[in-house]
């Protein structure tokens, strides 16, 4: 058995403190607006997409019968 591990440094702000702080702030907002559309979008693809098709690729029914 192998194991391949992949280490890679984080990228940190250099001198104080805060220093950086809002570049990585804005950074920080800018990729959760970008996530966020990117699952708006493929919310809205799948659920335009017929119940066959969704079934088809792995979806359950939306009935939540318990046993």
């Amino acid at each position: 058995m192998a194991i391949a591990l992949e280490h890679r440094p984080v990228r940190r702000a250099v001198g104080t403190p805060g220093a950086g702080s809002l570049s990585h702030l804005v950074r920080h907002v800018s990729e959760r607006i970008a996530s966020a559309w990117q699952r708006h979008r493929a919310e809205r693809e799948l659920e335009s997409m017929s119940f066959d098709q969704r079934k088809d690729i792995g979806f359950r029914s939306s009935d939540k019968t318990t046993r």
